[in-house]
C-alpha cells in the first residue's frame, strides 16, 4: 500500500511539522505522506538544518547499533571492573529474580519456623547455608542456554569465570541470609556462623561438578547437609552443626576441596567442560 499523492504539504504545514508544532495525530499523517511523496520531501529539505539533520540521524544509528548496556555492566564500569566482567554478572543465571525471590521466601519460612518454636534453630540452620551453595549450581544454565555459551566461551581463565559466578551469587544471597539470622533466637554469633558451612560447600560443590555436573553436586550436597543437621537434632545442642569444633572440620574440607578442585581443573580441564 502507498501512500496518498494526490495533495502536497504546504510550506506552513511543513514548517509547523520541523518545528514540532504539530499534535501526534497530524505529525503521524504527514510522516506518513512524506514517506511516499517525492515532491514533498524536496520542499520540506530547505526547511531542516542540514548538521542537526545528520547529528540526529548520527545519535539515532548510535542508539539502535549500541543499545545502553545492561545496569550490572554500567555498575561494572563505574566500579572500575572490565565490562567482560559486568556481561558475566548479567548473565549469571543466579541473579534472576525468579531464583532470588524463592530463595529469601524460603529463608522467611525457615526463620519464621525458628521463631513460633522459639527453642529451635535447625529449620535456619538448615535452609540459610545452602542458598548459596545451590545458587552457584543453578548459576550454570544448560548448555543450551545463550548466555551459557557467551560464558563458555568467554575469552579468559575458567578459574576467573568461577570466581566471578560464584562472588556474584554470594553478594546476592548472604546480606540478606545474615540480616533475618539477627531474628532468630539463641546467640547472636548463629547469624553468621552458618557461612562456614556454606563457604565449605561452595568448592565441594564446585569439584563434585567436574564429575557429575553442577546440577546434581548441587542436589548431593543439599542431602549431606539436610543429614548433618536432621541428624543432630535431637541429641546434640541446637547450635551443634555451627559450633567451633565443625567450624575446624568445614575449613578442613574446605581446603581439601579447594586442592582437589585445582588438580582436577589442571589435569583434565574438566571443570571448564561441565561448568
Amino acid at each position: 500500500m502507498t501512500a496518498d499523492t494526490t495533495w502536497h504539504a504546504g510550506h506552513t504545514l511543513l514548517r509547523a511539522y520541523v518545528e514540532g508544532r504539530l499534535d501526534a495525530v497530524l505529525g503521524a499523517s504527514l510522516e506518513r505522506h512524506l514517506d511516499g511523496c517525492p515532491a514533498c520531501r524536496a520542499d520540506i529539505r530547505p526547511l531542516v538544518d542540514p548538521p542537526l539533520l545528520d547529528q540526529s540521524w548520527s545519535g539515532l544509528r548510535t542508539a539502535v547499533e549500541s543499545p545502553p548496556p545492561p545496569w550490572l555492566v554500567r555498575l561494572a564500569r563505574r566500579l572500575g571492573l572490565p565490562e567482560s566482567t559486568g556481561v558475566l554478572l548479567a548473565a549469571t543465571a543466579s541473579l534472576r529474580t525468579a531464583w532470588l525471590s524463592s530463595a529469601f521466601v524460603a529463608l522467611g519460612f525457615a526463620v519464621a519456623a525458628t521463631l513460633l518454636r522459639g527453642d529451635v534453630l535447625w529449620p535456619f540452620l538448615l535452609v540459610a547455608p545452602l542458598i548459596p551453595v545451590l545458587g552457584v549450581a543453578a548459576a550454570y544454565g544448560p548448555s543450551e542456554d545463550p548466555f551459557e555459551a557467551l560464558a563458555v566461551t568467554a575469552p579468559y581463565g575458567r578459574t576467573r569465570l568461577i570466581l566471578v559466578r560464584s562472588l556474584a551469587v554470594l553478594v546476592t544471597s548472604v546480606p540478606g541470609a545474615c540480616l533475618l539470622g539477627l531474628a532468630v533466637p539463641g546467640p547472636a554469633w548463629v547469624a553468621v556462623a552458618w557461612l562456614g558451612p556454606a563457604l565449605t560447600m561452595l568448592p565441594l560443590v564446585l569439584a563434585l561438578a567436574s564429575w557429575v555436573g553442577p546440577r546434581l553436586a548441587g542436589a548431593v550436597m543439599a542431602l549431606v547437609w539436610c543429614g548433618v543437621v536432621l541428624g543432630s537434632v535431637r541429641r546434640l545442642p541446637a547450635t551443634w552443626p555451627v559450633e567451633a569444633t565443625q567450624q575446624l572440620t568445614y575449613l578442613a574440607l574446605a581446603t581439601a576441596a579447594v586442592a582437589v578442585l585445582l588438580v582436577r581443573s589442571r589435569r583434565t580441564r574438566r571443570i571448564g567442560a561441565v561448568l
